[in-house]
Parts: C-alpha cells; structure tokens; sequence
C-alpha cells in the first residue's frame, strides 16, 4: 500500500513583487529534495493567499 506526504511551503508577497515572481525559484528546491528522496510527485496545487501564495505538494513515498 502506497504512502503519501504532504508538504505546504508559502510564498510571501514582497512589497513591490507579487508572490507569482517567486514561486519558482520555491519549487525547484521542494521538488529536488523529494526526488532525491526517492518520492514521486502525486499532485501540486497552488492558492491564493492573504499575502502571497499557498503551495501544497503531496508526494506519493516508495513501497
């Protein structure tokens, strides 16, 4: 049976940038260290925040 982890990381608005400027460099580290360790992606998702932008990962875990 297959386990799940779920990661939430938040990108804060700066006061001149939108939180969408920096959502990718939030995500390449998130995702590096899943597939180091040997986690399959299952699913993103992206929301709007108060301030910024709420990211959820949920990692499918080896068997």
């Amino acid at each position: 049976m297959a386990g799940y982890k779920v990661q939430n990381r938040y990108v804060k608005a700066g006061l001149i940038t939108d939180a969408e400027d920096k959502i990718e460099e939030v995500i390449q580290p998130v995702l590096d260290d899943g597939v180091t360790n040997g986690w399959a992606l299952h699913s993103f998702q992206a929301t709007a925040a108060a301030k910024g932008t709420n990211l959820v990962f949920i990692w499918q875990l080896p068997d």
